[in-house]
């Protein structure tokens, strides 16, 4: 199953290496998929790579988003996915959103803010910033040391859920409703907020210390008559 639009198709274990070298056709035989492949094209060197994730399959239940600003956590966001389907991506799932503090999220939530130090320290991250916009999303779990795990943090493609209705090349922005056109137009302008704050901190940073200020030099002593 293609976990961005919920299609079934069947290969070899060959076939799909091929894929994720070179694409579809040839020793990959014919795909389905909208993406094309080549994941591992270049190698290492090239930024080839591919992430070996066990499925969980309690993401039918749904996947609970951490919508975060920098250590600010803006909404939570459960996302499940259609009947049938096990893809959690916006236009095939629904979207119900929650306030910061919604009592259904509150232990996850306790626990993720304390663990966001240890976690950056863990990807060697301890001093740098957090992202502007990122994510932390959880997929429920059973023998777990704890009812959820991560499914990844998101800090590189992530949507505005908010104008999630605007998304198709025959939408706009006047799809969205009003209620979630101003939660998402107060999400980008605290975005931008932290964005010039970030920004400020960096520039101190980087500027030279300043001098200490010498010490007045003292009057002559008055020559003795």
């Amino acid at each position: 199953m293609e976990m961005n639009d919920n299609h079934v198709e069947h290969h070899t274990v060959r076939e799909f290496l091929n894929f994720c070298v070179s694409g579809p056709g040839g020793e990959a035989g014919e795909w389905k998929s909208t993406f094309p492949g080549k994941y591992l094209e270049g190698g290492k060197e090239a930024g080839g790579q591919l992430v070996d994730q066990r499925l969980l399959p309690r993401i039918t239940e749904g996947e609970v988003r951490m919508q975060m600003v920098k250590n600010n956590l803006f909404a939570i966001i459960h996302k499940k996915p259609e009947e049938g389907g096990m893809s959690a991506v916006g236009g095939i799932a629904d979207y119900t959103f929650y306030k910061p503090d919604a009592p259904e999220f509150a232990d996850l939530r306790a626990k993720f803010e304390a663990d966001i130090p240890q976690i950056m320290g863990s990807m060697g991250l301890g001093g740098e910033p957090l992202p502007l916009f990122w994510t932390g999303d959880f997929i429920p779990v059973d023998d777990h040391v704890a009812p959820y795990v991560v499914g990844e943090f998101n800090c590189s493609c992530v949507g505005i859920s908010q104008f999630g209705t605007a998304c198709g090349p025959d939408k706009d922005l006047n799809d969205v409703p009003t209620s979630k056109f101003i939660e998402g137009t107060v999400l980008v302008d605290l975005i931008g907020k932290a964005a010039v704050e970030t920004l400020d901190e960096m520039k101190a940073a980087a500027a030279p210390a300043a001098a200490p200020a010498e010490a007045p030099a003292e009057a002559p002593a008055a020559a003795a008559e």
